[in-house]
Formats: structure tokens, C-alpha cells, sequence
């Protein structure tokens, strides 16, 4: 499960989930337009759902929640906001020959804030 902050407020959704709304938030902004998208959501232990703007200026992070139990089903929800027109074509990891990028990693020394 993740937990997605987003406008002061904190709700959990699946790994699928936030996985899918932070690729279409970042292509969304990329294209300098916002759309307004219905995320699923956990409240205790019971499916729901919130609304949520994403696009340039609206902040979204996810980060690990733990859960007590078995996560929901929501593929149908991830495949759809997946479907929607701004969703990366292709993955992230791949350039136009369909061949993986490679992207470093930065070793930072978070006390000094210099690079290792």
C-alpha cells in the first residue's frame, strides 16, 4: 500500500495505484495542463475514493504505508487512469528504439548536502 499526500490531506491507495498517478501527474504537468482525476482509495480498511487535480503546481507524493491485511483490487482503476491521454506511451525506462535507459544513481550525503 502507499500513502499519497497531496493538498495537506494523506489517503492510502494500492502500490498499483500510485504507481499509475504519478506517471500521468508528471506527463500531465509536463504538457502544461491539469485534469481532474478520481483516485481509489482505502478509509478504514473499506474501498472509497477521493478527487484530486494533478498538473504544473500541484504537489503529490507517495511513500510507503503498511497495511493490516490484504490489499484491495483496484487493476481496474490503475488500468484506467493508465488509459487515460496523457499516460506515458511507453515506460520511463525506455528510449525511442524501445532499448533501456540507464539513469544513475546520486550518492548524496544528506548531512554536508554534497555529492559523495
Amino acid at each position: 500500500m502507499k500513502l499519497v499526500s497531496y493538498a495537506g490531506q494523506q489517503v492510502v491507495t494500492t502500490d498499483d495505484v500510485a504507481e499509475a498517478l504519478v506517471a500521468l501527474a508528471a506527463a500531465i504537468a509536463s504538457e502544461g495542463e491539469s485534469a481532474a482525476l478520481r483516485l481509489p482509495i482505502v478509509i478504514d480498511g473499506q474501498k472509497d475514493s477521493a478527487d484530486l487535480i494533478v498538473g504544473v503546481g500541484n504537489d503529490l507524493l507517495v511513500g510507503p504505508h503498511l497495511s493490516d491485511g490484504v490489499d484491495p483490487d483496484f487493476s481496474e482503476e490503475a488500468a484506467a487512469l493508465r488509459e487515460h491521454p496523457l499516460f506515458p506511451a511507453r515506460g520511463a525506462q525506455e528510449d525511442e528504439g524501445g532499448e533501456e535507459i540507464v539513469i544513475p544513481a546520486l550518492d548524496i550525503d544528506i548531512e554536508s548536502g554534497a555529492r559523495a
